[in-house]
């Protein structure tokens, strides 16, 4: 196993965001989705929305 790497606040925020930028882009919400997995998407742009260090 690689050896471990410390990141800082900002930089681990910037690729949780980039992250779910690939994962909104990959699970685009279409009518045959379980609502569940709409909700799980739904609450992961409520808490980005509301995250101290999102930059636009």
């Amino acid at each position: 196993m690689p050896d471990r790497i410390d990141i800082d606040r900002k930089h681990c925020r910037a690729i949780l965001r980039v992250i779910g930028q690939q994962l909104r882009a990959s699970l685009k919400l279409e009518p045959e989705q379980p609502e569940s997995l709409k909700a799980q998407i739904e609450r992961l742009r409520e808490l980005e929305e509301g995250s101290p260090n999102r930059s636009r």
